[in-house]
């Protein structure tokens, strides 16, 4: 090649102009133009973002700043006993560019965030070839070191797995040992599952945040603009990939910060109406921004983070409400909020709360064909094993029986009614035997005969022991 250019240089004359070669700009205004830069060390070179947020940063109806005081909070996550301090979070989320959790899976961008003080920084690092990835993993494993949680959405089985599987194959060490998980996505799960169409962080962040994306890019389509960027090679292709990044990781920060004041008891359910209010037919507006559901479940949230007090502020606000409201809005919904919060009642062993529900239901259904036996059959083992009041377990296993029964032609030769009904007949005979029992037991008025007991069985060693 070298010759070739020597006989082109003979051939236009020594006094020929030579080209001068096109100018090339220079990394960082290529990058300057979205608010990166090129970051260097020793290891190499990556691409970085930084965003630092002020101590009046708000994102939706939370200061970021908030966490502070309410950090503490996160602690019941983990059966560990440590401290969590705001300053010793790490914010973490990736955009790779696949969706598996292989080799070929590769994080192009690593958002992190982090508090230093009041102020909350993002650092989003980005790999523009592969030969990059080294450098961008070795810095992100310096800063691990200062941090004890690493706070995510999905990260625990998605985003963190990857990560490690980058350090292996780039030879790297990573200790996370002594790193706490700290995963958002399982409590919004808890208490939104049911509530929200879909419980993604976007969702979620407009829905309970008050923070509203604006021309936003879809995580989905990071890979592909990515790939863009790597034939084209012009940076703006990333500039929504970046923003869309950066709202993941800040409202993964005011995320905490709602599960923490909710888990501290700074948010609370509204205070229910009184008798009088629903005797006057006033409206329930001021339950609006809290479905019956959502309070059911932040209340079993909170209980099974071990803030049994706070959870009982949402049951009574929920108890209240299903006890008190005369005309609800939505008949499927309180129906069923009333078995899930019977249910609840019986297990924590508060039957008088659960047998109110139960008789709640069965008052609001009464001219209902509804084929839901569950309240009926409730009270009627409460009354038979815990009151015995064998004349009020009759009452109500023959008011299941008798809807059962006016099913009967609309699910005729139906196996699963037929065993219920069985079952319903075998508990009525039982209990009408255990009546005449009892009635046997009464001496009559003027007789002095004792009522007839029932010999037992001598139990001898060897049978207690069997």
């Amino acid at each position: 090649m070298s010759g070739l250019r020597e006989k082109l240089g003979r051939l236009r004359g020594s006094g020929a102009a030579q080209a001068a070669p096109p100018s090339v700009p220079a990394a960082d205004d290529e990058w300057a133009q979205i608010g990166a830069h090129i970051e260097t060390s020793q290891a190499g070179s990556f691409v970085m973002r930084r965003r630092v947020y002020g101590t009046d940063s708000v994102h939706g109806k939370y200061r970021l700043r908030e966490l502070a005081d309410c950090a503490q909070q996160l602690v019941c996550f983990h059966d560990r006993g440590a401290a969590v301090r705001h300053d010793a979070l790490l914010f973490f989320d990736t955009e790779t560019t696949g969706l598996g959790v292989g080799a070929g899976n590769v994080p192009f961008m690593v958002g992190i965030g982090y508090y230093t003080g009041e102020l909350f920084t993002v650092e989003q690092l980005l790999i523009r070839n592969p030969a990059e990835e080294q450098a961008m993993l070795v810095y992100l494993q310096e800063l691990l070191d200062r941090f004890t949680h690493i706070v995510s959405y999905n990260g625990r089985t998605f985003d963190w797995p990857i990560l490690k599987n980058r350090y292996v194959l780039n030879r790297l060490t990573l200790d996370d040992s002594n790193l706490l998980q700290l995963d958002l996505l399982y409590p919004s799960r808890s208490l939104w599952r049911n509530t929200l169409p879909s419980c993604r962080l976007s969702k979620v962040e407009e829905s309970r945040l008050g923070f509203e994306r604006v021309d936003d890019v879809p995580g989905s389509i990071a890979p592909t603009l990515y790939f863009q960027y790597l034939a084209e090679k012009n940076p703006s292709v990333l500039q929504g990939v970046f923003v869309h990044n950066e709202h993941d990781i800040v409202t993964l920060a005011a995320l905490a910060i709602h599960f923490s004041k909710l888990l501290s008891g700074e948010i609370e359910p509204a205070v229910p109406f009184t008798n009088a209010e629903a005797e006057a037919g006033e409206n329930t507006a001021h339950y609006a921004d809290i479905e019956l559901e959502e309070l059911f479940r932040t209340g079993l949230w909170l209980d099974k983070m071990d803030r049994s007090e706070r959870a009982e502020t949402f049951f009574q606000d929920l108890y209240s409400r299903l006890m008190n409201d005369p005309k609800p809005a939505n008949s499927i919904e309180h129906e069923s909020a009333i078995l899930q919060l019977a249910g609840f009642y019986k297990k924590k062993g508060e039957y008088s709360r659960a047998v109110d529900l139960w008789k709640r239901w069965i008052h609001i259904k009464n001219a209902s064909l509804a084929l839901q036996l569950e309240p009926y059959l409730e009270l009627a083992m409460y009354y038979e094993h815990r009151e015995r009041n064998f004349a009020q377990a009759i009452f109500y296993a023959e008011e299941a029986w008798a809807k059962l029964w006016r099913r009967r032609s609309l699910h005729r030769g139906d196996r699963k009614q037929n065993e219920i009904e069985e079952a319903l007949e075998k508990r009525i005979s039982r209990l009408k035997n255990k009546v005449r029992k009892t009635e046997n037991m009464v001496p009559h008025e003027g007789s002095h005969s004792k009522p007839k007991t029932r010999k037992m069985k001598p139990m001898y060693a060897s049978e207690g022991l069997i």
